[in-house]
């Protein structure tokens, strides 16, 4: 569900960089970046429960 919302707001990003002011669309480019960034490392630090 976070990378749904993660894509639906690149794609308003890239609305908002298209239509929009031009800090606007750098304030929201940074907040989505900080966020895919929170979702990485969330994701990256999970132990992978394996058993061979």
């Amino acid at each position: 569900m976070e990378f749904t919302a993660l894509f639906l707001a690149v794609a308003i990003v890239m609305v908002v960089a298209w239509r929009g002011p031009r800090p606007l669309a750098l304030a929201l480019f940074a907040a989505v970046l900080a966020a895919s960034v929170a979702t990485y490392l969330h994701h990256a630090t999970d132990t992978l429960k394996l058993s061979f």
